[in-house]
C-alpha cells in the first residue's frame, strides 16, 4: 500500500517552518567556537614512512602520542605505507612566527637606512634643505624602531628555541649578524626536532626506507585559510548576481545564499560537535556540500517561480519529493563511508564523508523548511500586492 505524503506547504505555519534552520545556524554558530584546526592549517609535520608493521593505525596512533607528546595524531596505514601527521611543535612555531617578525622588520630597516643616507647625502651638497632634514628625521626614527623589533623578535625567537639550541650572544647593532643567527637558529633547531622525532618514530614503526619529513609552519595554514574565506566570500557574491540575474528580484538571491551558507554552518557545528577538525580534506567536503546546496535551491527556485503548472505549494511539494530522493540517497551512501571509515580509522574518509553527511541532514531542513517556505511566503506577498 503506497504511502500518501500530506503536502506539508499547504500550512499555515509556512513562518514558523523557516525558523526551524535559523534555529539550527543560531545552535551551530554556538558549537563552532569548539572547532578545532587540524595540521594542514594549523601547522604541523607530515611523517611518511615505507615500513611492513602489522600495528593497525589505531595502534601506531597511541604509540606515537604517548612517544611524542602531542594530542590527537593522525596515521595512515596502507600498501606499505604509514603516513603520520602531528601538530606542530609550539615552540618551533612561536620561533617561526618570532624569525617572520624578524625578516619584516629587517626589510624595513633597509627602506630606512637607504631614505637615511639619501638624505645625509642630500644635506651634505644642501645643509639648508628643509626636506632633506625631515626625510632624515623620519628615517633615523624609523631605523631605531625597526631596529628595536628586531632585537625584541630575536630574543623571542631564541627564548623560544632555548631547548634546541644553545645561547646565542650578538651586536644589537649588526643587523646582517642578527640575521645569520636569527635563520641558523631556527634551521638548527628545526634539524633537531626532526631528528628528535625520526629516532622515536622508529622504534615504533621500524622503516625499510628513507623517511619523509614534511613541516607545515602555522603561518602557511592561515594564510591558506584566509585566502579560502576570501573566495567562498567572492562565490556567495558572484551566486547571488547570476540568480539575481535569472529572478529579477533580491529575495531568491537571499534563499539561495542564505541555503548554502546554513548548509555550511551547520556541518561545522556538528564537525565541532562530533570532533572532527577543520583541514584542508573536511574544506574539500565543505565545498561539495555549497555546490550541492546551491544546485538544489536553485533547481527549487527555478520550479517554484519560472513554472506555472499547479499552484506554487504543489510545485514546492513535487520539488521536495524529487530532492527528499535525491538527498536521501547521498545520506545514506556517506553514512556507509562515514561508519566504516570510523570503524577501520582512516581520517581523510572520516573528515570528508562526515562533513557531507552532516551538511546533507541541515540541508533537509534548511532547503524543504527555510528555503521553499520563504519562496511561497514571497510568492503569496507578490500575488497580494497584484490583487490589491
Amino acid at each position: 500500500m503506497a504511502i500518501t505524503l500530506p503536502n506539508i506547504y499547504k500550512s499555515k505555519n509556512l513562518k514558523l517552518f523557516v525558523a526551524i534552520p535559523i534555529v539550527l545556524m543560531v545552535i551551530s554558530v554556538f558549537l563552532s567556537t569548539r572547532l578545532v584546526l587540524d595540521s594542514s592549517l594549523a601547522g604541523g609535520v607530515i611523517i611518511t614512512i615505507q615500513s611492513n608493521t602489522t600495528q593497525s593505525s589505531q595502534q601506531i596512533a597511541t604509540e606515537v602520542g604517548t612517544a611524542l607528546h602531542v594530542a590527537s595524531p593522525s596515521v595512515v596505514s596502507a600498501s606499505g605505507i604509514v603516513t603520520i601527521t602531528i601538530a606542530a611543535n609550539q615552540s618551533i612555531s612561536t620561533a617561526y612566527d618570532q624569525l617572520l617578525a624578524f625578516s619584516l622588520n629587517q626589510s624595513a630597516y633597509g627602506v630606512y637606512y637607504t631614505n637615511a643616507t639619501a638624505a645625509q647625502i642630500a644635506l651634505q651638497s644642501s645643509p639648508s634643505n628643509s626636506t632633506a632634514s625631515a626625510e632624515l628625521a623620519v628615517a633615523d626614527a624609523g631605523m631605531n624602531k625597526t631596529l628595536a623589533g628586531m632585537n625584541a623578535a630575536l630574543s623571542g625567537e631564541l627564548a623560544s628555541l632555548s631547548a634546541f639550541v644553545p645561547a646565542q650572544t650578538y651586536n644589537t647593532s649588526d643587523t646582517t649578524a642578527m640575521g645569520l643567527i636569527a635563520q641558523d637558529s631556527y634551521t638548527n633547531a628545526s634539524l633537531v626536532y626532526q631528528q628528535d622525532v625520526e629516532s622515536k618514530l622508529a622504534t615504533i614503526v621500524p622503516s625499510s626506507a628513507a623517511v619523509s619529513y614534511e613541516p607545515t609552519a602555522p603561518s602557511e595554514g592561515k594564510a591558506f585559510l584566509s585566502s579560502l574565506e576570501q573566495i567562498i566570500i567572492i562565490a556567495f557574491v558572484l551566486v547571488s548576481i547570476v540568480v539575481f540575474f535569472i529572478f529579477r528580484s533580491p529575495v531568491p538571491s537571499f534563499t539561495v545564499v542564505f541555503g548554502a551558507a546554513n548548509d555550511i554552518i551547520i556541518a561545522i557545528g556538528a564537525m565541532a560537535l562530533f570532533g572532527i577538525p577543520l583541514g584542508i580534506v573536511s574544506i574539500g567536503g565543505l565545498l561539495m556540500l555549497m555546490g550541492y546546496s546551491i544546485d538544489t535551491d536553485v533547481l527549487t527556485a527555478i520550479r517554484i517561480l519560472k513554472r506555472h503548472e499547479g499552484t506554487p505549494e504543489e510545485r514546492a511539494f513535487s520539488s521536495m519529493k524529487t530532492g527528499l530522493t535525491m538527498t536521501m540517497a547521498a545520506i545514506a551512501s556517506f553514512a556507509v563511508l562515514f561508519a566504516i571509515s570510523f570503524i577501520a580509522y582512516i581520517p581523510t574518509y572520516y573528515e570528508i564523508s562526515g562533513v557531507v553527511l552532516f551538511g546533507l541532514i541541515g540541508d533537509l531542513a534548511t532547503t524543504w523548511l527555510g528555503n521553499a517556505s520563504m519562496m511561497l511566503l514571497y510568492v503569496k506577498r507578490k500575488e497580494s500586492r497584484k490583487i490589491g
